[in-house]
């Protein structure tokens, strides 16, 4: 899976206010380079995972 891809699925996964690819006006960035992608977050994220744990 390359960065854009993994980009993407995280995208369609954040939720904010209950809502995915909600971002809250800017409460979420996501910033990829060429090996790393970065989620900033205004508010706090839930401690359980969008997607499932193996």
């Amino acid at each position: 899976m390359d960065t854009a891809n993994f980009e993407q699925f995280l995208q369609e996964r954040i939720k904010v206010n209950w809502k995915a690819g909600n971002f809250g006006g800017g409460m979420v960035t996501i910033q990829r380079s060429k090996r790393m992608i970065t989620v900033t977050s205004e508010v706090p994220f839930s401690k359980r995972p969008a997607w499932p744990t193996r």
